[in-house]
């Protein structure tokens, strides 16, 4: 039962520092996209922010997973918090900066890419094997529930507190994060254990964190239902993080709202869909079997992506003109957008849980480092092309090629793929 979980105080730590770390790390990608987004008007722009914090990943993913298998664990989730503490500070100076604004979300990444392999490992130390499972599941909720909740309060608190104070709340955030983990045990040697490759020259440590690299990708392409997991939830994040980088242009040029809501009418509802369709899937979806579910999500989201790319060319057509009206299709979007979410979950939560089960013991940070670097290196060629495709040709027409390419693949996996 999930109150077993609460009382465990090592979890339920852990739980607390990444409630608050989630939150100020996702409030802090939209708040920054909606503030590069007013300062200059361009989708290209806001691309570029998503390319500065996804950029690391590619560099660092594997590498930092494997380094984290060395240290300990609890060390590394204190320090990551507490330095996206003094970063976000830092933007508190040079919000105006757009250069700097990106420099210090391109370090805040580089900081994220060891906090990733560093967390998710650490609750199997922590919870009896019997409650794996349903801690697992209890991170997974708390992740998207975070990401929602961080998407949908980012416009809100611009207009509230304006954008230093919101930045200095994100800092405090982090800053308990960092204060929730002190309160776990050590989960490994320490950075004393990097002391044992002073004797190595140059270009031998380099040998052995390629042989570390490459072994954990032997791995991951020797269990064929780990690989697809992570293609599946590499998509899922691709399509997040594009939505996500043409929201405000979406809200601002389609809808013609206040881009401050762009959070509350387009990312939230997407987001709030995946938690709904999550909690549908664990309860009730399960029993279609994982392989058919994936297989109607793909299908589903392509064919929503397409839906919300038609609405726009049908509110120009004059027997179409009152769809145009705020009143209805405000409403229609959400509606369409949360449903995004849903089908969204019928990939992400059966990927999840085959990755959780088939990584295990030391390759599990390796496994996590891939993921972050498949979302970082392949993940971010869309959402910088669909920016610049969005301010040449339109956000409706790149939402639409977007919802062809998921389509064909769905219906490839449908015909052709079995697994």
């Amino acid at each position: 039962m999930l109150q077993f979980l609460i009382a465990n105080r090592a979890f339920r730590f852990l739980w607390l520092g990444q409630i608050f770390s989630q939150l100020a790390m996702n409030m802090m990608i939209f708040t920054l996209a909606l503030v590069v987004y007013r300062a200059t008007g361009s989708n290209t722009a806001v691309s570029g922010l998503f390319l500065a914090y996804g950029v690391p990943a590619l560099i660092f993913g594997m590498i930092a997973g494997t380094v984290v298998d060395r240290l300990d664990r609890r060390m590394v989730l204190i320090l990551c918090d507490f330095l996206r503490a003094v970063l976000v500070l830092f933007l508190f100076f040079f919000l105006k900066n757009m250069p700097l604004v990106y420099f210090l979300v391109c370090i805040n990444a580089i900081i994220n890419q060891f906090y990733i392999p560093a967390e998710a490992p650490t609750i199997p130390k922590l919870v009896p094997r019997d409650q794996l499972v349903r801690a697992n599941s209890l991170f997974s909720f708390t992740y998207y529930s975070s990401m929602a909740i961080g998407f949908i309060l980012a416009g809100p608190f611009l207009k509230l507190l304006g954008a230093q104070n919101t930045v200095l709340f994100l800092a405090g955030l982090f800053l308990v994060a960092s204060l929730m983990v002190r309160n776990i045990p050590r989960q490994g040697e320490g950075f004393s254990s990097l002391l044992k490759i002073r004797g190595y020259n140059l270009w031998t440590l380099v040998g052995k964190m390629w042989q570390e690299v490459t072994n954990g990708l032997d791995y991951i392409f020797s269990v064929p239902m780990l690989s697809d997991a992570i293609v599946l939830l590499t998509g899922t994040q691709i399509i997040i993080a594009v939505l996500g980088s043409l929201a405000p242009g979406f809200a601002d040029r389609v809808l013609e709202i206040d881009l401050r809501d762009a959070s509350v009418v387009i990312v939230g509802p997407a987001v709030i869909g995946i938690i709904l369709g999550a909690l549908w899937v664990g309860s009730q979806g399960y029993r279609i079997g994982q392989i058919r579910l994936i297989k109607i999500g793909i299908v589903s989201v392509g064919v929503l992506l397409l839906l919300i790319a038609a609405t726009v060319p049908l509110t120009q057509i004059p027997w179409w003109s009152w769809l145009y009206s705020k009143h209805i299709i405000v409403p229609v979007e959400v509606t369409l957008f949360f449903l995004l979410g849903v089908a969204n979950s019928f990939l992400d939560v059966p990927a999840n849980s085959t990755l959780q089960e088939k990584a295990t013991g030391s390759m599990r940070g390796r496994v996590y480092g891939m993921l972050t670097t498949a979302v970082g290196g392949v993940g971010m060629i869309p959402v910088v092309l669909g920016g610049v495709l969005a301010d040449t040709f339109g956000v409706a027409k790149v939402i639409f090629f977007l919802g062809v390419v998921v389509l064909c693949y769905g219906v490839w996996r449908v015909r052709y793929n079995k697994t």
